[in-house]
Parts: C-alpha cells; structure tokens; sequence
C-alpha cells in the first residue's frame, strides 16, 4: 500500500492543477492568465505546475483534450439510446447547452487567435460528433414521422453551419446574447423547421420541459 500512496497523490496533485486550469481557462480565457499567476491562486510552486505540465500551452491543450473527451463520453450516450427521436434530440440539446454554460466568449476568442490547430481540433471535433449523433435522430425521426422527408446530410450541414456561427464571440457581441441562448433560439429554429406537424406537437411540449 505505501508503494502506491505516492502515485495517489501524484495523480491527486494533477487533477487539482487541471480541474483549477479548466474553470480558470474557461470563465477567463488563458491568453492574459501566467503561470506565476496559477501557482499562486493555487498556492503551490510554479515548479510542482511544471512538474506535469511542460508549458502552458501544454496544459490548455490537455483541457481542451480532457474537456473534449467529456463531450464525446456524454454524446456517445445520446447515440447509443433507445429512446425516440424527439426524446434523443431533446437530451443533445442539454449536452450543447451545459458544454456552453462552461465556457466564455473570452476562452473562445483566445483559443482561435492564439491557438488555431487547437481551434482545428475542436471544430473537426464538433463535426464530426454532430454527424454521427444528429444523422442517427434525423433518420429514426423520418422512420416515426416525426422528422420530415428532405436530405439527412443537407439538415446536418445546416445544423453544423449554424453552430460554427454562433460559437463565435464577434457573433455574440453584436447580438447581445450568450452561449447559453444562442444555442437555445438555435435548437429551437433549425428544430421547428425539421419537424412534422405532429412532431411540432411533440416538440413544443417537451422544450417547454427542458428549458425549466
């Protein structure tokens, strides 16, 4: 047991590091925040950060990594269920709105300016989650009648289009909204426009639900 309290530690010791980075990183953005900075709001020294993360840039990208892996784990989900379509697509509108709730305008804004193949990473990422989870809702949306009969790659590529968009914090300042209700009034649009009559029904109801 002794041999493995040192590992325990090492590991508990890294996670404090990262789960602070993440908040940190992601309510205030990283570009202006040093590691001096960190190591202080952390009280521990800058060599024990450095003892597992070699650079900053080093431990944003294992946030973004961690963070992304999250994503994939909770969407892995969404497709793997059994549910109908609408019930599917309602529970991926809470995994897009508690991802967005994480983050700030200001975390974006420095990732694409400061790190754009991190930028890349994600956005290939986002495509092609959003492909695999909404082409899965779509077509067994179509089988029920709940979805309308027009071309699954077209709907996804508007979907995507959409939140490629939004996720952007010029976007966000001219119209004077959040994350959080972007991607709501987004949902809620490109939605409606998909459903069938009684698929509106449905869906009218159940947002109402999920919202509260």
């Amino acid at each position: 047991m002794n041999k493995r309290k040192p590992n325990t530690e090492t590991n508990l010791e890294k996670q404090k590091i990262l789960n602070y980075a993440t908040e940190k990183f992601m309510s205030e953005g990283f570009y202006k925040t040093s590691m001096d900075s960190l190591a202080s709001e952390l009280q521990m020294s800058k060599k024990t950060i450095y003892k597992y993360f070699s650079s900053k840039d080093e431990l944003v990208e294992i946030v973004v990594l961690s963070f992304m892996n999250e994503v994939k784990n909770r969407i892995d989900l969404v497709i793997k269920e059994e549910d109908n379509s609408l019930v599917r697509a309602l529970h991926l509108f809470e995994v897009m709105r508690d991802v967005t709730t994480k983050f700030s305008d200001k975390w974006v804004k420095d990732i694409r300016l400061h790190l754009p193949n991190l930028w890349k990473i994600i956005d290939e990422f986002r495509t092609k989650r959003a492909y695999a989870v909404l082409g899965s809702i779509i077509q067994q949306g179509q089988k029920e009648g709940i979805i309308i009969e027009k071309p699954v790659e077209l709907i996804i590529h508007l979907y995507v289009s959409a939140m490629r968009s939004i996720v952007n914090p010029d976007f966000l300042i001219y119209q004077k909204m959040n994350y959080k209700e972007a991607i709501q009034h987004t949902f809620e649009i490109l939605f409606n426009g998909i459903l069938t009559p009684a698929g509106k029904k449905q869906f009218k109801k159940s947002f109402k639900k999920v919202l509260k």
